[in-house]
């Protein structure tokens, strides 16, 4: 696991620590793309648990920007998947080249794992959200109480959710986000706050690319569920390969 270091805060320095080669050509290269979040999201230590959660898995080949402009510097040539692990909630969109590139990216069969509050950045960049698919939208979406709820397993199908059951987890489940384009919904649950089942993992496709949008992982706490490193793993695996090839 390494970084792109360029302002991101002392705390994280320590993922320098790994310096191993981008040759090994059997790994997934992924970028995990973080920066900025609201404190409760705990989104320095978080990033340092997700990049651990694929790094330690073998798979994965993880490098840290903390840095939205990278965007511009896209490749399917050099990323399998991009992981967007933030909640620019007030904070300026990206340049007009780093929008371009992040789009290009996919459409040209680069892939996407969105998690948490990353549905709510940019909240006048119609097309993210049309990447994405469902977004959090200011005076729309919320959430209930952190607290207990059931994650419910609707498609036993997909390599994602394939052979994993229903699970309880201490998280937010984020609600009534806006969205109109098709969805595979592989995980939900019902939300006591806007009273009906809500998506929580779903997958669909943007030009060749592969997304996937994990809305679970409030903070340390709920990403140290096992059965949400487990769906993390998967996913970003999907993304990268559209297979799963184990844990």
């Amino acid at each position: 696991m390494r970084q792109i270091l360029r302002t991101l805060a002392p705390v994280l320095f320590v993922l320098v620590a790994s310096l191993a080669s981008r040759a090994d050509d059997n790994k997934i290269d992924v970028l995990l793309v973080t920066g900025f979040d609201v404190e409760s999201h705990q989104w320095e230590a978080s990033t340092r648990l997700i990049g651990a959660i694929l790094d330690d898995s073998g798979r994965f080949d993880v490098t840290i920007s903390n840095d939205k402009e990278d965007f511009a510097r896209l490749s399917p040539d050099k990323y399998d998947a991009v992981v967007l692990s933030y909640g620019f909630w007030t904070e300026p969109d990206p340049s007009p080249a780093a929008k371009q590139g992040l789009l290009d990216y996919v459409r040209q069969g680069g892939n996407v794992v969105a998690l948490h509050f990353a549905c709510s950045s940019f909240q006048d960049w119609d097309e993210y959200a049309d990447l994405l698919g469902r977004v959090w939208k200011k005076g729309t979406g919320g959430h209930g109480p952190y607290g207990a709820f059931t994650v419910n397993i609707k498609d036993h199908d997909h390599p994602i959710t394939k052979g994993l059951d229903d699970f309880q987890t201490e998280d937010e489940l984020y609600s009534r986000l806006s969205g109109e384009g098709d969805i595979e919904v592989l995980a939900s649950g019902y939300s006591d706050w806007s009273e009906q089942v809500e998506p929580l993992v779903f997958v669909k496709h943007y030009g060749d690319g592969r997304v996937v949008q994990n809305l679970l992982g409030h903070a340390i706490d709920s990403k140290q569920n096992p059965a949400y490193q487990e769906l993390l793993r998967r996913s970003v695996e999907w993304a990268a390969t559209g297979e799963v090839t184990g844990k």
